[in-house]
């Protein structure tokens, strides 16, 4: 039933955010999804600033449950507020260039001839970037007020992992698929692009054999970097260490495999989370945003290494592979993605006999 609940929110997922970049496409072309996109997403921002003053409101009047700090109410009421009215700033230079009556030419959303909208304009205004932006602004949102509630109720954020247990194939694949689709929609497959299109446009391809030779270097130096931050991690925050080990220990736990069913344990991991977010954050999101912006959004999405210095050796490694995503493809990327979680997991097995 539980399983059934989750592949269920992965679908409503994948239909509202999927629809809504579809939208973005079409709005580049129709002057009417363009009005609708920014609607839509005017409203849900105010509804974002909304429920933060509905937080900040409930915490003032002490009706808050027990198990809830005040500080973490009052930090995500302001995490709320600040992502609502951010959202709200995002809409006004689509809401300036729909007034202005101007409708883009082409796919780079050029402005009509004689214009004086600067190319900057142009970015900040084209229905897809917008999209982009304010769909990555909700999430950094939503995961940093995962991470504050982590820093203010360990316990508690620690038995919800507990509670869920071993990461399964269903998970996985709940967790992984609306990545997949939300980016190949949002690149246009199915109204821009085909399949061989919409790949090429993700950055995946064909590599050489010395490409292949640098994706092994690179997870080497990823495994020798992980070591590394896991001593200083250790040193400089163990208590937490301790908390984020057994969290971790929790949801990649190969207890009672044998070692063909830990090697395809760590496959399933390495592969499942590979594919979905290399696929969005390289793939899609990386080369409309930049490696940094990607690289922060990535490091924001491992919620359960809490407020640690992991989250700094997640964002340099990230910053590596977006390099590695330019100079090669996202096929390299993936390829190192999965072989260095493949390797944790199985090293990890491994040790322990």
């Amino acid at each position: 039933m539980q399983e059934i609940s989750v592949l269920a929110q992965a679908l409503l997922l994948i239909v509202f955010v999927g629809g809504l970049a579809l939208l973005a496409q079409w709005g580049r072309k129709n002057r009417g999804a363009e009005i609708s996109l920014v609607v839509i997403v005017l409203f849900l921002s105010f509804l974002v600033a909304a429920s933060g003053l509905l937080v900040a409101l409930v915490a003032r009047t002490g009706a808050l449950p027990p198990e809830l700090p005040l500080v973490l109410s009052a930090s995500g009421a302001v995490v709320l507020v600040v992502a609502g009215i951010a959202g709200i700033a995002l809409c006004v230079p689509p809401l300036r260039r729909i007034m202005s009556r101007r409708t883009p030419a082409h796919e780079g959303y050029a402005a009509p001839s004689g214009s004086a909208e600067t190319p900057s304009r142009r970015f900040w205004s084209d229905p897809v970037i917008f999209f982009a932006l304010w769909l990555s602004m909700l999430v950094l949102a939503q995961n940093l007020a995962t991470l504050l509630f982590f820093a203010f109720s360990p316990d508690a954020f620690e038995a919800t992992f507990s509670a869920a247990g071993r990461l399964s194939p269903v998970s996985i694949v709940a967790n992984q698929l609306p990545f997949i689709v939300v980016a190949a929609l949002g690149v246009g497959f199915g109204y821009r692009r085909n399949l061989r299109e919409t790949l090429a446009r993700l950055g995946y391809g064909p590599i050489t054999l010395r490409q292949l030779g640098v994706v092994v270097l690179f997870i080497v130096g990823t495994l020798l970097l992980s070591l590394a931050f896991d001593a200083l991690f250790a040193a400089l925050q163990p208590e937490l260490y301790d908390r984020v080990g057994e969290v971790s220990e929790g949801l990649v736990s190969t207890e009672g495999f044998s070692p063909l069913a830990a090697i395809l344990f760590g496959l399933l991991i390495g592969v499942g989370a590979a594919a979905g977010e290399e696929t969005l954050f390289r793939g899609a999101l990386q080369p409309a945003l930049g490696i940094p912006l990607a690289s922060i959004l990535w490091a924001s999405l491992h919620v359960q290494y809490g407020l640690s210095v992991l989250l700094v050796y997640i964002f340099v490694i990230s910053i590596g592979w977006g390099i590695l995503r330019n100079r090669i493809n996202t096929t390299a990327t993936f390829l190192v993605h999965a072989g260095y979680n493949f390797s944790l997991v199985v090293l990890s097995y491994f040790s322990q006999l």
